[in-house]
C-alpha cells in the first residue's frame, strides 16, 4: 500500500476580541449634548507652536477676508521686494544709482544688522524669482525698465506666497514661460485653475483652505509633475482621480482626509505617482496605514518622503481588517529614568515609589463626555469641607517634618525636592490622569512597556494629539497605611479619616509632539535636569536600544570601557529621562 499522506494541519486563526468603534466613548455624541461641546473639547490644549499659527489662520479667514486677486497680490509681494524700486515708474531715481546705492546698501543692512528672523522676512519677500540680482543687472546694464519687465514675465519659477490672495485672474496668463509657480500661505479656496500657464510642470499651493480637487483638477496643465497641497483642508477624495495622468508626486499631507480607502481608490487612476504624502491626515495614524497603501498602491517608491523598501511591502495575500482603517493604540512608553535623587528613609511601613503621568485631552474620554453638558471651568470642583476633622495627623507620623532632608550619598543632591503635600480627596477632576505603573528607586528606574496604552477610535483626536505638547510629571510617592484603633475597628468615618498619600513632584517635562513616522515605532525624546522644562526631540534615534552600566567605569592605560568600544554607557550623574510617543501599526 502506498504511504499515507500527511495532512497539513490547518492554522488555527486566533480571534481577535477588537473593540467597539462606532459607538466608543471617544466617537459618540449623546442626541442631548450642548452646542459647541468640539470647542470646548479643543479649549486649554497645548498646541504646538505650528498649530498655533495654523489655528490662527483659519480663525482669520472665518472672519471673511476681503478679495485680493492675484494681480493685487503679485503687486503686494513686488512691493517688499528689491524690485521694486527698480520697476517703480514714478520714481526719480535712476536705474543706475538704485543699482549702484540703494541696492548694496539694503543689502549690507539685512547682512550686518538683521536678526535671524528678519532675515527670514527679507528672505522670503525677495524670493519672487530665481536669480532676482541678475535680472535687474541685465535691465540697469540696458538702462531701461521695460527690459526688466519683459525679463519678470518671462521667467520659470514665480512665487507669490503670502500675500492674501484670494482668486486668480487673468494677470497669471502673463506668464507663459512658468515650469514653477508657488502660491503658498494665501487664502485660495474655489480654484480657476485655466488661468494657469499650460507649460507648467509643477505647483505648490500649501498652506491655503481649499476644501475639495474637484474643480481644480479639471482644469490642471496636462504636463504637470508636482502637485502641493498640504495643509489645506481637503475631507474628501472628489477630484483626485480627475488630476493629469502626468503627476508623479502629490503632496495632500496635513489636510482632513480620514476615509484611507476611498481616497487610495481613487489614487490607483494615476498611472504615473511614484510619490506621495498623505502624514498629518487622521487617515493616516490608522493601524494598517502604511501596509494599506503600499498593497493599494504597488507603484509608490516613496511614502511621506521616506523610500519604499522590499521589506515595507506587504505580501500578496495580505488582507486588511476593517477596523484597522478605523482605529489604532496611542502608546507612550518610558525607556529609563536615571540618576533620580535618592530620596529620605521613609517610617515604617512607608511604601515610596515613583512614577510618571501625563494628560492627554483630545484622548481623554472622562474630559470629553464632561464638556458634552458642561464648561471647561468645571473641569476641576471641591466638595465641601467635612464638618468635623476627623484626621489625626498623628496616624501619618513624622515623615513630612522629619525625613524631608537626605541621608548619606543623596544628602547633598535635590533634598529641596522631597517637599510632600497630601493628596486632596476633596478635589473631584472630570478629567483622566494617566499614569505609568509605580516602581521603587533605582538608579536606573525601568517601567512596563508601553506606560500608557490608549485605544484610539477617533482618528481625528488622535491626529490632533500629535498637534500638541504634553506636558510630562515625574512624582515621588509616599503612601503609608492608616492602622485603626482597637475601639475604631466599627468605625466608618476612621476608615476614611486622613490622607493616606503624599506626594511631590520631582519634574515637569515639555514633549512637543511631530506627526507619527511610519517608519518609526516611536518617536523619542530626552530630558535631563540642565536643560528648561522643554525635552528634545531625539529625531530618527531609536532611545530604546541605549543601554547603561551602574559598574564603575575601570581605566586602563588611561582609557575607560566607553573609550574601547563598550556597548554600555556610564550612567549620567544629572537626573535624565527618556520617553517614546508612538502608534500602533501592522508590521506584518
Amino acid at each position: 500500500m502506498p504511504p499515507k499522506t500527511k495532512e497539513v494541519a490547518r492554522k488555527i486563526v486566533v480571534p481577535v476580541n477588537r473593540p467597539e468603534i462606532s459607538n466608543a466613548s471617544l466617537n459618540f455624541v449623546p442626541s442631548d449634548a450642548v452646542e459647541g461641546y468640539q470647542e470646548r473639547i479643543e479649549t486649554d490644549v497645548d498646541w504646538t507652536i505650528q498649530e498655533e499659527a495654523a489655528r490662527y489662520s483659519k480663525n482669520r479667514y472665518r472672519r471673511q477676508v476681503p478679495e485680493v486677486l492675484f494681480s493685487q497680490a503679485l503687486q503686494r509681494k513686488i512691493s517688499k521686494s528689491v524690485l521694486c524700486g527698480f520697476l517703480d515708474k514714478h520714481s526719480n531715481i535712476s536705474l543706475q544709482d538704485q543699482w549702484e546705492v540703494i541696492l548694496p546698501t539694503v543689502m549690507w543692512d539685512n547682512e550686518k544688522f538683521a536678526n535671524e528672523e528678519s532675515k527670514i522676512c527679507f528672505q522670503n519677500d525677495n524670493c519672487i524669482t530665481d536669480d532676482l540680482i541678475n535680472l535687474i543687472k541685465n535691465a540697469v546694464s540696458n538702462n531701461d525698465k521695460k527690459v526688466l519687465e519683459n525679463d519678470f514675465k518671462n521667467v520659470n519659477i514665480l512665487r507669490v506666497n503670502d500675500c492674501e490672495m484670494t482668486k486668480l485672474d487673468k494677470g497669471l496668463t502673463g506668464f507663459r514661460k512658468l515650469v514653477r509657480l508657488n502660491l503658498c500661505g494665501n487664502f485660495l479656496r474655489d480654484i480657476d485653475a485655466g488661468f494657469m500657464p499650460r507649460g507648467l510642470r509643477a505647483l505648490e499651493m500649501q498652506s491655503n483652505f481649499i476644501e475639495t480637487l474637484e474643480v481644480l483638477a479639471a482644469g490642471l496643465p496636462s504636463g504637470l509633475l508636482y502637485l502641493g497641497l498640504a495643509k489645506n483642508v481637503i475631507d474628501c477624495v472628489e477630484g483626485i482621480s480627475k488630476l493629469p495622468d502626468s503627476i508623479t508626486v502629490l503632496d495632500l499631507s496635513d489636510n482632513d482626509i480620514c476615509d484611507l480607502e476611498a481616497t487610495l481608490n481613487a489614487m490607483a487612476t494615476l498611472p504615473n505617482l511614484v510619490s506621495l504624502q498623505l502624514a498629518g491626515n487622521p487617515c493616516a495614524v490608522c493601524a494598517g496605514y502604511a501596509r494599506f497603501t503600499l498593497s493599494k498602491l504597488p507603484r509608490l517608491q516613496w511614502l511621506d518622503m521616506r523610500e519604499v523598501l522590499p521589506t515595507d511591502r506587504p505580501d500578496e495575500n495580505f488582507e486588511i481588517h476593517p477596523d484597522d482603517l478605523r482605529s489604532t493604540y496611542f502608546n507612550f512608553t518610558i525607556f529609563r529614568i536615571i540618576s533620580a535623587p535618592q530620596p529620605p528613609k521613609g517610617d515604617k511601613g512607608a511604601i515610596m515609589t515613583f512614577h510618571v503621568e501625563l494628560e492627554l485631552p483630545l484622548l481623554d474620554a472622562t474630559r470629553r463626555n464632561f464638556l458634552m453638558f458642561r464648561n471647561n471651568e468645571s473641569l476641576v470642583e471641591m466638595l465641601p469641607p467635612p464638618e468635623d476633622d476627623l484626621w489625626e495627623p498623628s496616624k501619618i507620623g513624622s515623615m513630612v517634618k522629619s525625613k524631608s532632608v537626605l541621608e548619606g550619598e543623596a544628602s547633598s543632591r535635590g533634598s529641596h525636592i522631597f517637599h510632600l503635600t497630601a493628596v486632596d480627596s476633596r478635589e473631584i477632576r472630570h478629567y483622566t490622569t494617566f499614569e505609568s505603573n509605580r516602581v521603587p528607586w533605582n538608579k536606573i528606574m525601568n517601567f512596563q512597556e508601553p506606560a500608557v496604552r490608549i485605544f484610539c477610535p477617533n482618528l481625528v483626536g488622535l491626529r490632533d494629539t500629535f498637534r500638541t505638547v504634553v506636558t510630562l510629571r515625574l512624582v515621588y510617592t509616599v503612601s503609608i497605611p492608616i492602622k485603626q484603633g482597637k475601639g475604631d475597628k466599627k468605625s466608618v468615618h476612621t476608615m476614611k479619616a486622613g490622607p493616606q498619600e503624599q506626594r511631590a513632584t520631582i519634574a515637569t517635562i515639555r514633549c512637543s509632539l511631530n506627526r507619527p513616522d511610519w517608519t518609526q515605532a516611536s518617536q523619542d525624546y530626552h530630558w535631563d535636569d540642565t536643560l528648561d522644562d522643554d525635552a528634545i526631540y531625539y529625531g530618527d534615534g531609536d532611545l530604546s536600544t541605549l543601554q547603561y552600566s551602574q559598574a564603575a567605569a575601570k581605566v586602563v592605560k588611561g582609557k575607560t570601557d566607553t573609550d574601547q568600544g563598550s556597548a554600555r554607557q556610564q550612567l549620567p550623574e544629572n537626573l535624565t529621562c527618556h520617553f517614546g510617543f508612538g502608534i500602533d501599526t501592522l508590521r506584518s
